[in-house]
């Protein structure tokens, strides 16, 4: 009796012991299976990314006010003339601008150590930039005096900064044309109008022999857009460009795209004069 009481619970406890065992393993399996499930909805998702990533015309715009946009009433200044051009080509075209009004050359280059500014760099298809002005007119310090030892200071500054930006940038993203606009003398009504122009062109000259220096860099002149009726293309600062003036500046730009600035194959930089 003792014997077949012993028989029984030894088959009950079997009889647990294969339930819990089939649980056990239908919980493993299901569980492997949520989690492959899961993997294959996170690797769905990054692929979508990835591909809505590759369908998108990137411009990746940098520098200071002027391509920020300062003086624009309509908004966008050149950067937008730039991108809507763009989207008469490519179906999607997105614009990052990270310009920062009031940018010397020193604070670009420090710019440039940010992660995603260097992130929104290398995955940009086009990248637009202007810097130097502040350099040069130093908030208006200049204007009283353009062949002193302030202004050749600045120049060497300005100068050494920009090498910098380009080989970072290129660096950063061997292929992608960067478009850099020049400075232009917006003080042409005052006396000294023509030491200013003639200091600004040096410092015009200075940056386009350094973009020849480095792939598909493009120096694009923008001096002579406002030297006849300059005022006509000036916001109320007098100073930044008024919505007309960025759609010449941006409509210099698309020239300088459409006659084949920044697709040349031979790695050669160009620019329009």
């Amino acid at each position: 009796m003792k014997k077949s009481k012993t028989v029984q619970i030894l088959l009950v406890f079997s009889v647990v012991a294969l339930i819990l065992s089939v649980v056990g393993v239908a919980s493993i399996w299901y569980g492997q299976k949520n989690h492959q499930t899961n993997n294959a909805k996170t690797t769905a998702k990054k692929e979508t990314t990835v591909t809505k990533k590759q369908d998108t015309f990137k411009i990746t715009a940098l520098g200071d006010s002027l391509t920020y946009g300062v003086g624009d009433t309509e908004g966008g200044g050149y950067v937008r003339v730039v991108e809507n051009f763009y989207k008469q080509k490519e179906k999607n075209v997105e614009n990052v601008n990270l310009a920062i009004s009031g940018a010397k050359s020193g604070q670009l280059l420090k710019q440039l150590d940010q992660k995603e500014v260097q992130n929104q760099i290398k995955s940009a298809d086009v990248i637009l930039m202007t810097i130097g002005g502040n350099d040069l007119f130093r908030g208006g310090e200049a204007l009283d005096d353009f062949n002193g030892e302030a202004v050749k200071k600045a120049e060497a500054s300005y100068t050494n900064n920009l090498n910098q930006i380009y080989q970072t940038i290129r660096k950063l993203n061997p292929s992608a044309p960067v478009f850099h606009i020049g400075l232009y003398n917006p003080f042409m009504s005052l006396e000294n109008a023509s030491e200013m122009s003639a200091v600004a062109n040096e410092w015009n000259l200075q940056s386009q022999n350094l973009s020849q220096n480095e792939k598909n860099i493009i120096y694009v002149p923008t001096f002579d857009l406002f030297q006849q009726n300059g005022a006509a293309y000036l916001a109320t600062d007098k100073f930044h460009p008024n919505h007309a003036g960025y759609q010449f500046i941006g409509n210099r730009v698309t020239e300088v795209i459409q006659t084949g600035g920044g697709e040349g194959d031979d790695g050669a930089s160009t620019s329009s004069n």
